[in-house]
C-alpha cells in the first residue's frame, strides 16, 4: 500500500482565532530541532500562525526549568508542550467551544502522560532506551489502532490539535527507533502517513524527514 507523499485532505478545524487579528507581536517560542518544539511549530504553520523563534540557551528563555519548549505571548509565560498547543488552539486556532476543546485536551492530555510512556521507556537516569512500539501486542496502541480503523481524525471530521499532539509522538518513533516495525499496527501506520504527508508537516521537521517516514511506512505494511 502506497503512501506516497500527496496533498492530504487539507481541512483544518479553525475559526478565526479570537485574538489572531489584534496581537501587537507574535509569540516567541523558544526551542530547537532535537526537542518537542517542532511539533508546536506544526500546528503554527497548520493554523497560519507566525511565531519568532530564539534558541533554548537564549538568556531570556522563561521556562521555569530552563527547558524547551516555551512560549511568550503578550506577556504570558505558557511551558510544556500539550499545555503550549492547547493555549494556541484557544487563543488563535478557534478552540472557541467547550465541548470541542475538552475532546481535544482529552487526546492532548494523553499523548503526554500517556502515549509518550509507551513510546519512549526512560532508564532511571531519565534517557530514553526503549519503546514499547516494539511489541505487537501493546494494549494501548492496539486500542488505538482499533479507533484509527473507523476515523481519518482524533476529533471531528477535520485535522485538529488533538492530532498534532498523537502524530508528533507516534512520528518520532521512526526517527529514533527506525528499525522497529509498524506493521502489527495498520491502522496507526496509515494514520501516521497522513500526518506525516501534511505540508505543515515537512516545514517544521523537514522534507527528509518526512520523506525517510513516508519510506519506512510504505515497507512495513507492506511486509504484513
Amino acid at each position: 500500500m502506497s503512501l506516497a507523499v500527496k496533498a492530504p485532505c487539507g481541512r483544518v478545524a479553525r475559526a478565526r482565532g479570537r485574538r489572531h487579528a489584534c496581537r501587537a507581536s507574535a509569540p516567541t517560542l523558544y526551542g530547537s530541532p532535537g526537542s518537542r518544539s517542532p511539533l508546536v511549530n506544526w500546528y503554527c504553520h497548520e493554523i497560519g500562525l507566525d511565531v519568532r523563534a530564539r534558541a533554548p540557551n537564549d538568556p531570556s528563555n522563561p521556562h521555569p526549568f530552563g527547558q524547551v519548549p516555551a512560549l511568550e505571548d503578550d506577556g504570558l509565560t505558557v511551558f510544556e508542550s500539550g499545555a503550549i498547543l492547547m493555549y494556541l488552539a484557544d487563543a488563535y486556532g478557534g478552540m472557541d467551544d467547550a465541548k470541542k476543546r475538552a475532546e481535544a485536551a482529552a487526546w492532548v492530555v494523553w499523548a503526554n502522560a500517556t502515549l509518550d510512556g509507551v513510546l519512549f521507556i526512560e532508564n532511571e537516569r531519565g534517557g530514553v532506551v526503549d519503546t514499547g512500539a516494539k511489541n505487537p501486542n501493546q494494549k494501548r496502541l492496539r486500542r488505538l489502532d482499533d479507533i484509527l480503523r473507523e476515523r481519518e481524525f482524533l476529533v471531528g471530521d477535520a485535522w485538529g490539535v488533538a492530532d498534532c499532539a498523537v502524530a508528533a509522538y507516534l512520528l518520532y518513533v521512526p526517527q529514533f527507533f527506525p528499525r522497529v516495525s509498524w506493521a502489527p499496527y495498520p491502522n496507526i501506520a496509515r494514520y501516521m502517513g497522513r500526518n506525516c504527508a501534511r505540508d505543515a508537516y515537512a516545514r517544521a521537521f523537514g522534507a527528509d524527514v518526512r520523506a525517510g517516514i513516508v519510506d519506512k511506512l510504505e515497507r512495513d505494511l507492506a511486509s504484513r
